[in-house]
């Protein structure tokens, strides 16, 4: 059988980023979670190929095309919230062009909401965690034979939707091949302009996250295995950790594909000193540069000097306010006072410090709380920050407070660009006051001649720099 795994044109030009999966794309990052299912398919001798059509710069009408050509057994999207009316339009053109082609949705809208993808006989959703279940359904789709003992799938049989009864995380991540990196067509087109160099690719080292944040939307693999957990058992999935032997060899392979940079996509990269300065110690000679994302908490001297020491250029900080009553508010289970610490400990070694706020995730937010967030900012000389207007997300314990507590603007979700737009309002804070917030701390912030020297070194041109503020503003 062949599998053919889609991106699809955009159905309103925005092109929505799946890594993260919580805004627009800024830049690509290759889908590394997508890949880790192509591999375990790869593995037991199935023929997988990978269209991102939006890298291939394809309209609908080249995508039509690509249809009426293409004789693929199996179509799978990989699919988030801001996602879903472009893989809902592509999967009527698969009907329309392909007839009755099994379709495959996995991901975390999908792990949320199957029965909004399961929407004829020949659709299917792979919940959580994809590589066994995806394996074990396209097995099933080659023999015919049954999916009622298929673990995290829902389907339909004659009519009636199935959603078959959890499955357990993936206990060792080790087992799993290494994402089938060989698929990207145009590997140069992936990029993260904070490590500036090419060959770029990404790697997860862990999944999941121990902590309760109310608005969070870790990776995207990560929030398809933590919705389709706490459907079922209404709790969070245990972290699963891959060994630092597992991760060193997978760097080394890296390196020597010739790839120069590599963004570690975990939550939270940083889970006790003894696992990550074996890491640092395991990469240092590679001389690859890398970033990641910690929790301020998880930092000491002796894990940032061991970073640093093994070409670790940014690492991003989920710092989301400098208020503390907001930020307990929004469970995020640490001291204000340990960001600052952080911050300061990361730049000590030469590490850029990444951080990011985000205005009106809780009702003690005022324009005091966000002119506050933006004079930390400038007087801890902070490096990047990226700026958001909170967005609750489906899925989320802010999405059940803002739909309790009559917060949406537009009745309900709505997908936008988070660093732009407001969906959200309170009786004192309104969806005007929030945007007019983060256009101006992104103006203040990134419009400073300090910012705009430093960064056209880093992005190589002044083009490039045009690029991002075209983004933000």
């Amino acid at each position: 059988m062949k599998i053919t795994f889609l991106v699809p044109p955009p159905t309103d030009g925005k092109i929505p980023e799946r890594v993260a999966g919580c805004a627009y794309l800024l830049y690509y990052v290759p889908n590394i979670f997508l890949l880790s299912a192509a591999a375990i398919l790869e593995k037991s001798g199935y023929e997988v190929r990978y269209v991102e059509t939006t890298i291939k710069k394809w309209d609908r009408e080249h995508f039509l095309t690509f249809l009426n050509e293409d004789r693929s057994d199996v179509y799978c999207f990989y699919s988030v919230n801001l996602s879903q009316n472009t893989d809902s339009r592509a999967h009527g053109d698969i009907r329309e062009v392909r007839g009755e082609a099994p379709i495959v949705f996995f991901g975390p809208a999908p792990s949320d909401r199957p029965a909004e993808f399961v929407v004829d006989d020949n659709s299917y959703v792979v919940r959580g965690e994809p590589e066994y279940t995806m394996l074990e359904l396209v097995q099933a789709l080659e023999t015919k034979s049954t999916m009622s003992g298929i673990k995290s799938l829902s389907f339909r049989d004659r009519g009636k939707i199935i959603h078959t009864s959890n499955r357990e995380p993936i206990e060792d991540l080790d087992l799993l091949p290494f994402p089938a990196r060989h698929l990207l067509e145009e590997r140069d087109a992936y990029h993260n302009p904070k490590l500036g160099k090419r060959p770029f690719t990404a790697v997860y080292t862990s999944r999941g996250c121990s902590y309760r944040c109310i608005y969070c939307v870790p990776s995207s693999l990560s929030f398809s295995r933590e919705l389709e957990y706490k459907h079922y058992l209404g709790k969070k999935p245990p972290v699963r950790k891959r060994s630092p032997e597992n991760i060193i060899e997978e760097f080394q392979l890296l390196k020597s594909q010739g790839y120069r940079a590599v963004n570690v996509q975990d939550d939270q990269f940083v889970w006790g000193e003894e696992r990550t300065v074996k890491i640092c110690e395991g990469i240092r000679d590679l001389g690859l540069v890398w970033g990641c994302s910690a929790r301020s908490d998880h930092l000491n001297e002796p894990i940032v000097k061991a970073m640093a020491a093994a070409h670790c250029k940014f690492i991003d900080l989920g710092v989301e306010s400098f208020n503390q009553e907001i930020l307990d508010f929004i469970k995020k289970d640490i001291d204000v006072r340990k960001n600052e610490e952080a911050i300061n400990l990361v730049k000590k070694y030469g590490i850029s410090a990444k951080i990011n706020i985000m205005f009106g995730a809780s009702p003690l937010e005022t324009m005091d709380t966000m002119k506050k967030n933006m004079k930390e900012v400038k007087r801890l000389k902070v490096d990047q920050v990226m700026y958001n207007i909170a967005n609750p997300f489906p899925g989320t314990e802010f999405y059940n407070i803002a739909r309790e507590n009559n917060l949406f603007v537009y009745g309900d979700y709505k997908p936008v660009n988070v660093a732009k737009e407001a969906i959200i309002a309170y009786p004192h804070l309104s969806k005007t006051a929030l945007e007019n917030a983060v256009r101006c701390a992104n103006y203040e912030f990134f419009l400073t001649p300090r910012f705009i020297l430093k960064n056209i070194r880093r992005l190589g041109s002044l083009d490039s720099l045009k690029a991002m503020f075209r983004k933000l503003f």
